[in-house]
């Protein structure tokens, strides 16, 4: 199988490159928008449950959808699954608005299953990624793709200031909200009926015939380039020690992101200044995505971790200094939480890079949703955790999670290894054996 693999690895860009990218592009813009409707209608609700309840549900997505991919499914077909979950939530948030006077238990049914489908898509595309992309395009997709989600949560919440400042009705902005991603549902289901199988996946449940067909559309030719490392670095560093390191830096980067961008708007301001500071910070995350992509060719990602978390804690400071007289300092701490959240940005294309790459071909997209329960169950006990928190004290919190991250940062850039250019079974320490299965 693995003349298979360098075929994938050292392809030319193709029109199936071009629909995968495409699908997973509108996947993750989806997650940012369907992502940001419990935080931008949490003023009309103004309990920490209906901020607690959609991540607890997207447990089930991160684990039984990915696992389903991994064994079952395969990657595409997931695809259409998530796709109808956060339809359908979508649809029923639509309808609760427009026919049934804004019926609270309607809406959180549907944000639920909005949220267990878009949720349950991140690991399946990020495995997807890494198994489909030529090796020298690899870290960059696993960069530029997940940053749509910054994009779909700014344009949610760009949306929600608009309606906002013309209706000062919250209900009328998920409204809009919902109406838009139901429109956005039916430009992905044309792209992924024109998706194909992961190669890997196939390949790796001993479908070799089906993945000679599949790769024959990526990589028409056979010629295989000496353009990789070849390498057994994923033996440098066992499975649950990865897992470890990943569980630690994903709760840096997943709870400084969501307080600093969603909680702070939600329990320190009101008004259209909750959609602002959504917008502000997905903003700079937005921008930190395409800057990412510049440092990455100069960095190494060990390098890259360092500067991304050790980054973010220095970024506090400021911030903090600023919090005890916020309402003098508004345009200022604007541009530092833009700043921060770059940051977080950064820390998160770490985290989208080493969590599929580091991870066994034959269970990635499920152990990827293992990894996300620390973070999200986390994030859940830390949003009723500040709850009565001052501004300040909220800050400082926030201030222990980047340095937490700075630490697993600098554990990966002693003990850790490079993964430039290594190709999957290498960095992940996969196995084939001769039937095609892994070991």
């Amino acid at each position: 199988m693995q003349p298979l693999f360098e075929r994938i690895d050292n392809a030319g860009w193709t029109r199936p490159h071009w629909s995968v990218f495409v699908s997973l592009v509108i996947g993750f813009f989806m997650w940012g928008l369907i992502g940001s409707l419990a935080p931008l209608f949490y003023p009309s609700v103004h309990a920490a449950w209906f901020l607690i309840l959609p991540i607890l549900a997207q447990v089930g997505g991160d684990l039984g959808l990915p696992r389903l991919s991994d064994t079952k499914l395969g990657r595409k077909a997931v695809f259409f699954l998530t796709l109808m979950l956060y339809g359908a939530g979508s649809v029923l948030i639509a309808i609760s608005v427009l026919f049934l006077s804004s019926n609270l238990v309607v809406i959180v049914i549907g944000i639920v299953l909005a949220y267990i489908g878009v949720e349950g898509e991140v690991p399946t595309g990020l495995s997807y990624a890494a198994e489909i992309f030529p090796l020298r395009l690899r870290e960059k997709m696993l960069v530029l793709i997940p940053n749509f989600d910054n994009f779909g949560a700014m344009v949610a919440a760009s949306i929600g200031f608009v309606t906002f400042s013309l209706t000062n009705s919250s209900t009328v902005e998920l409204e809009v909200l919902a109406i838009f991603a139901i429109a956005l549902l039916i430009v992905a289901l044309g792209v992924r009926y024109t998706i194909p199988e992961s190669v890997r996946w196939l390949a790796y449940h001993g479908k070799s015939e089906k993945a000679e067909i599949e790769v024959q559309k990526f990589a028409p030719s056979q010629k295989v380039l000496a353009n990789r490392v070849s390498a057994t670095a994923g033996k440098k560093l066992g499975l649950v020690p990865r897992i470890v390191l990943l569980v630690v830096l994903g709760i840096s980067q997943y709870l400084t992101y969501g307080l600093m961008t969603y909680i702070i708007a939600d329990y320190y301001f009101t008004g259209n200044a909750v959609n602002f500071i959504v917008v502000v910070a997905n903003a700079g995350a937005f921008a930190a995505g395409f800057v990412t992509l510049l440092i990455i060719r100069r960095l190494s990602v060990k390098s890259f971790s360092l500067l991304a978390y050790w980054g973010g804690a220095l970024t506090m400071i400021p911030i903090f200094i600023v919090a005890y007289s916020i309402g003098n300092n508004l345009p200022l701490f604007y541009g530092l939480l833009f700043l921060n959240v770059a940051f977080s940005e950064f820390a998160w294309a770490v985290r989208g890079i080493l969590e599929p790459i580091l991870m066994p071909s034959r269970n990635r997209a499920f152990l990827i949703g293992v990894i996300r329960l620390g973070p999200m169950l986390s994030y859940a006990a830390s949003i009723y955790f500040t709850a009565s928190f001052s501004l300040p004290q909220f800050v400082e919190y926030n201030a222990v999670l980047w340095v937490m991250g700075g630490a697993a940062s600098l554990f990966w850039f002693l003990k850790g290894y490079n993964i430039e250019m290594v190709n999957l079974e290498d960095a992940s320490a996969s196995v084939i054996s001769p039937s095609g299965k892994s070991a």
